[in-house]
C-alpha cells in the first residue's frame, strides 16, 4: 500500500507548508518545495504574459488533502443539508477525520 501511495504522488508526498509557513522550503520535501517554487514562477510568467506587467510576485496556495476535502464536503452539505453520514473508503490520515468534523 505504501509503495502505491509513493508511486501515485511521484514520491513527493511530504508536502509543503508543514512548518506553518507555506513559503518556507521543507527539508524533508525537497521535491515538493522545488515544484512549489517552479509553479509560482510559471504562474507569475503567465500573469505577466496576460498583460499584468507590473506584477512583482505571486504565490500559488496549495490545496492540501484536508482543505480540499472540507471545501468539497461543505459544498455537498449545501446540496444535501439533511445528510448525516460520510462513507469513507480509506482513512489513514488524521486529515480525513479532521475534514469531516470541520465540515460539520
Amino acid at each position: 500500500c505504501l509503495a502505491l501511495v509513493a508511486r501515485r504522488h511521484y514520491r513527493l508526498g511530504h508536502g509543503i507548508g508543514r512548518s506553518g509557513d507555506l513559503g518556507e522550503v521543507q527539508p524533508k520535501a525537497a521535491g515538493s518545495s522545488l515544484m512549489n517554487k517552479l509553479t509560482n514562477c510559471l504562474v507569475l510568467d503567465v500573469i505577466r504574459f496576460m498583460g499584468v506587467k507590473t506584477s512583482a510576485g505571486c504565490f500559488v496556495v496549495p490545496m492540501a488533502t484536508g482543505m480540499s476535502l472540507v471545501l468539497c464536503m461543505l459544498t455537498l452539505k449545501q446540496e444535501r443539508p439533511d445528510s448525516k453520514f460520510v462513507l469513507w473508503s480509506r482513512i489513514d490520515q488524521k486529515a480525513c477525520f479532521k475534514c469531516i468534523i470541520t465540515a460539520g
